[in-house]
């Protein structure tokens, strides 16, 4: 699927959650919600699920931030090529 092209500045924010089973202890999990201009809630979730510890870095790199479209891409591609642990 094609992404459509989004003019101005797209505002993403982590959002971590806690995990109670004990078998994914010391796992980092959560969400960053994607907020689009003139949008009034986020449309969009990139999860992650890792026990990376660089993953903090790169929170700490993004949070709260405005950004464009190709950042974006460089965000979805980073979370599915180092933070999503598939297991």
């Amino acid at each position: 699927m094609k992404k459509k092209k989004v003019k101005g500045k797209i505002f993403i924010s982590f959002v971590e959650e806690a995990i109670l089973n004990p078998k994914y202890e010391g796992y980092i999990v959560g969400r960053i919600e994607v907020q689009y201009p003139n949008e009034a809630y986020p449309l969009e979730e990139i999860r992650f699920f890792t026990k990376d510890k660089e993953y903090y870095k790169f929170r700490d790199e993004w949070d709260m931030k405005d950004i464009n479209g190709n950042e974006l891409e460089k965000i979805r591609k980073t979370v599915r090529e180092r933070f999503m642990d598939i297991r």
